[in-house]
C-alpha cells in the first residue's frame, strides 16, 4: 500500500491504560479445526505508509488491531497480510483530536495523528478508540508485543463474530466462528474485502465486495457430484414452470455430502427437526430446509436436509458468507434418495420468517412454512450462473457428472 494511503493500525502510541487492541499471537486452539494464516502469525508488524497528515509511521509502532487514520481519509488496520481498509469507514475530517496518555509501552501519543476511528492498545492492555468525545474503550483486551494469546471469543451466544466484535486478540479483518464466551473460535475465515459487524443478535459476515457470482454447493473436496435432476425437468414434473430453475444434486453412490452456502446472506427460513421422507407428495412436508436472503431480492433453498446436521454458528436470522457449512444433504420430504434440492427465487415481501425458531426446531416435524418462502408465479425461480457451471440455466433435461466445486 503506498504510504500516503495508510493506517489505522499503525500507530502504537496510546492514551494510558487504553483497551485492547492486538491481534497477534493468534496461536491455533487446541481441537480447533485450522486456522487461516492470518491467524498462525504469531505477531503483526505492517511497514511504510504514512498517517493522514503524512507523518511516517514507525513499523516498530505497529502490531496486530493497530489501526490508524491514512491518507484519503480513510482508517486503515495492521493485521498479519498487512494494512487492511476498514470498510464503510472514514476520518481525517479535523473533528477528532484525543490527546494525553501513552500505549502499554509507555509510548506518548501524538495528539496531532489521532483522528476518529485510531485506535491503540492503552496501557491497561484494552483498545482505546479516539472519538468525538475522547478516547473511548472498546472492552477488548490486547498487546502490541504479541504476549495476549490466541483469538478468544467473549460473547455468550455462539456465532459468527468479526474480530472486532466481542472478540479480543482478534483480527478485524476475520470471521470467527465462537461457541461461547471466554472460548476459543471453532474455526476462522479470512475477508478479503472486510468483515461486516451485523446488529446485535444477528450473526457477523464477510463482505461480499462487488461479487455476485454463485458457487455449487458443496466443499471442493467433494466428489464426484453428479446432477440428477435438472432445471424445466420433464422427468418428474416438478422442476417446470415457475420453479423450473432448480437442481437436484447427489453423489454415486447416493450417500450424505456437506452441503455449503453458494452465496452469502441471512438465513430467513430454517426447518430441521425432520428425520423422514418418501418417493410421494404426501411426505412433502416432512422436509428439512434452510433458504437464504440475499439481500437483492433473491433467496437460495437448500431442501432434503438431514435431520440433526445443522452446522454450528448457523442460526434463523443469523448471517453466513459464502462456502460456509449449512448441514449435510439428506432424504427428507418427497424424496427417494440422498441429494440437496437447489433453486434460487424471488424473496416474498413481507413474508414472516424464521417461523421454526432459531435452530428450526418449534415447527412441528410434518410442517414447512411453504407459503411464505417457495416459489409461486407471482415469486417465481431465477435463472443463475455458477463460477464452475456457467451453463445452469440452460436447462437440457441432462444427467451430467458436475465441475469441482471452488467452496
Amino acid at each position: 500500500m503506498n504510504s500516503h494511503l495508510f493506517r489505522q493500525a499503525a500507530c502504537a502510541l496510546w492514551v494510558l491504560g487504553l483497551a485492547a487492541c492486538s491481534d497477534e499471537g493468534l496461536d491455533e486452539a487446541t481441537g480447533a479445526e485450522e486456522l487461516s494464516q492470518v491467524e498462525q502469525d504469531v505477531t503483526c508488524a505492517c511497514s511504510g505508509g504514512a498517517y493522514h497528515n503524512g507523518t511516517t509511521i514507525p513499523t516498530s509502532a505497529t502490531y496486530c488491531g493497530f489501526r490508524v487514520c491514512g491518507g484519503g481519509n480513510v482508517n486503515y488496520e495492521c493485521t498479519s497480510s498487512g494494512w487492511v481498509a476498514v470498510a464503510g469507514s472514514s476520518c481525517g475530517q479535523g473533528q477528532c483530536r484525543c490527546s494525553g496518555g501513552a500505549d502499554d509501552q509507555g509510548r506518548a501519543i501524538d495528539p496531532n495523528v489521532t483522528e476518529c476511528g485510531f485506535r491503540v492498545c492503552g496501557g491497561d492492555h484494552q483498545f482505546y478508540t479516539c472519538g468525538t468525545g475522547g478516547w473511548t474503550s472498546t472492552g477488548l483486551s490486547c498487546s502490541s508485543t504479541g504476549t495476549s494469546g490466541g483469538p478468544t471469543c467473549l460473547a455468550s451466544q455462539a456465532g459468527a463474530y468479526c474480530g472486532n466484535d466481542n472478540m479480543a486478540n482478534a483480527v478485524a479483518s476475520t470471521l470467527y466462528q465462537c461457541p461461547g464466551a471466554n472460548q476459543a473460535p471453532t474455526s476462522s475465515q479470512a475477508c478479503p474485502n472486510g468483515c461486516v459487524v451485523a446488529p446485535a443478535g444477528t450473526a457477523d459476515y464477510c463482505s461480499p465486495g462487488s461479487s455476485l457470482g454463485y458457487r455449487l454447493p458443496w466443499p471442493r473436496t467433494t466428489g464426484p457430484m453428479y446432477l440428477t435432476q435438472d432445471c424445466n425437468d420433464s422427468c418428474c414434473g416438478d422442476h417446470v414452470s415457475w420453479d423450473k430453475y432448480a437442481w437436484d444434486f447427489a453423489t454415486s453412490p447416493s450417500v450424505g455430502f456437506p452441503v455449503v452456502a453458494a452465496r452469502a446472506g441471512t438465513v430467513t427460513h430454517l426447518k430441521m427437526n425432520s428425520t423422514s421422507g418418501c418417493n410421494s407428495s404426501s411426505c412433502a412436508s416432512q422436509a428439512n430446509v434452510i433458504v437464504i436472503d440475499h439481500g437483492d431480492g433473491t433467496q437460495s433453498t437448500y431442501l432434503h436436509l438431514q435431520g440433526g446436521t445443522l452446522a454450528t454458528g448457523v442460526t434463523c436470522g443469523g448471517s453466513v458468507v459464502q462456502g460456509q457449512r449449512l448441514a449435510t444433504a439428506g432424504t427428507t420430504g418427497w424424496s427417494n434418495g440422498v441429494h440437496l434440492h437447489y433453486e434460487v427465487s424471488r424473496v416474498h415481501t413481507g413474508a414472516p420468517t424464521c417461523e421454526c425458531g432459531p435452530t428450526g426446531q418449534l415447527c412441528a416435524a410434518g410442517t414447512v412454512p411453504w407459503n411464505n418462502f417457495w416459489p409461486n408465479a407471482t415469486y417465481p425461480t431465477v435463472a443463475i450462473q455458477f463460477d464452475e457451471w456457467p451453463a445452469a440455466s440452460t436447462c437440457a433435461n441432462r444427467r451430467v457428472t458436475l465441475p469441482a466445486s471452488l467452496n
